[in-house]
């Protein structure tokens, strides 16, 4: 008789300490504006970083084709000599990159 009074006594404990948890943690979801503008503050980050990381790419290329330019009237041996560090540039990367696949394959 004791252990089922205990019994429903805990039960009752457990079911009160329950809802307090429920009320104390009640979440509230945000509205779909807020994830609406959430997501338009990160696209025009990443359009800013995009734009950024275009002008910089077009910065280097220019100042990159003006060497090159520069070198083939003035100096054409540092011409050449860039050049074959390209070509060995792209021949180790292609070479690095396809001996990656070969290990990805295995």
């Amino acid at each position: 008789m004791t252990d089922k009074k205990t019994s429903k006594n805990l039960e009752e404990r457990l079911r009160d300490s329950a809802l307090q948890t429920d009320e104390q943690m009640e979440v509230t979801e945000p509205s779909l504006s807020y994830f609406e503008n959430l997501v338009e503050e990160q696209s025009a980050r990443w359009y800013q970083r995009l734009w950024f990381e275009l002008t910089c790419l077009w910065g280097i290329a220019f100042v990159f084709i003006s060497f090159l330019i520069f070198s083939l009237f003035y100096v054409p041996l540092l011409f050449v000599f860039a050049q074959i560090i390209s070509i060995i540039v792209l021949i180790r990367y292609f070479y690095k990159e396809r001996y990656e696949m070969v290990e990805m394959r295995q």
